[in-house]
């Protein structure tokens, strides 16, 4: 299937999912309804229930997705391993630590500090895991790194379960919800703070890209040809722990994103990263907003997060791949 077509359908299944998140709900939204919206006269209920908590959970699903989309693109192409995201390597479970603190023991979620301190918690994973898997010379072994990424990982999850077990009463459904990847109290701020973020480190992104095709090579290639290719991967590392640790700052430990938009754009394109790399921020964007907005229809009396209705899909997908590639 030719390119164009692909972007298409995925804008176009990207674009119905806005329009069904936005009209599903406890309170399913009929035409009537959308009309006095656009006409300035709905209730002032409707208005709330639209403008001020399904627009802005939708929009922040996919920036969420995007980001996390995004974010295990460059980790896999770091790696060279199409089983490496941004949860493998202890990115998500370091940001969430980090949050999880801020939320259960000092405050009640002001937006400002959450990326900074997700960003914080997300950089001492990846350093933590490449001074594990750390040797002398240009180059750096993979499996090594991956493997140091599954340690810290768990180190990180039993602290987070630690936190968790010494939280407050009053916060804990707050912050056992955030950790399950749970998208319910977006709110415009939380859009507007990811938002920023993620122009500024796309933006670096997308002006890199040339290099992580170059980092595909074998690494003696790379370096022969004038690659610094230790100081390119650890860049890579950086921008993917970054724009990850964002998105778990807002969204909770959305898992899988990283591992399963990836692959499905490098299944569909192929070519470069910069013909492949946008695809991944729309599929991401999909699977975020799909799963969030089946979540709330599932349940009759409450809803089932993101987070697990991704991990439901996205564990199997896992298996398959890890059966399919035993070299990991």
């Amino acid at each position: 299937m030719k390119k164009k077509y692909v972007y298409g359908i995925v804008l176009g299944l990207l674009l119905i999912l806005l329009w069904l998140s936005i009209i599903l709900g406890r309170q399913i939204l009929t035409l009537n309804d959308i009309l006095l919206l656009i006409n300035g006269k709905a209730s002032n209920a409707l208005q709330l229930t639209v403008f001020e908590l399904r627009l802005p959970r939708t929009i922040l699903a996919v920036l969420g997705g995007a980001g996390l989309g995004a974010a295990g693109y460059l980790l896999q192409g770091v790696t060279r391993n199409d089983l490496a995201d941004a949860s493998l390597l202890g990115i998500n479970s370091g940001a969430g630590f980090f949050v999880l603190i801020y939320l259960g023991f000092f405050a009640q979620g002001s937006g400002f500090l959450l990326p900074l301190l997700a960003l914080a918690g997300g950089l001492i994973a990846v350093f933590a895991v490449y001074g594990i898997a750390y040797q002398k010379g240009p180059f750096l072994t993979l499996d090594k790194l991956l493997l140091a990424g599954i340690a810290v990982n768990a180190g990180f999850g039993a602290l987070t379960l630690l936190g968790t077990i010494k939280v407050a009463p009053d916060r804990y459904r707050f912050v056992t919800n955030w950790l399950a990847g749970s998208l319910w109290g977006a709110n415009w701020s939380y859009v507007f703070i990811l938002l920023s973020w993620l122009i500024l480190l796309l933006g670096v992104t997308f002006r890199q890209l040339p290099y992580l095709d170059l980092l595909q090579l074998n690494d003696e290639q790379a370096f022969s040809i004038g690659v610094k290719v230790r100081s390119v991967r650890l860049r890579f590392l950086f921008l993917g722990a970054a724009i990850a640790a964002s998105c778990v700052a807002f969204c909770g430990n959305l898992a899988f994103v990283g591992l399963l938009a990836p692959h499905i754009a490098k299944t569909l394109v192929k070519g470069r990263a910069q013909q492949r790399f946008p695809l991944t921020l729309l599929i991401g964007s999909v699977i975020v907003l799909a799963a969030d907005t089946l979540g709330r229809l599932l349940l009759t009396g409450g809803e089932l997060p993101a987070g697990v209705m991704i991990a439901i899909c996205g564990a199997p997908y896992f298996l398959i791949l890890l059966v399919q590639k035993p070299k990991v």
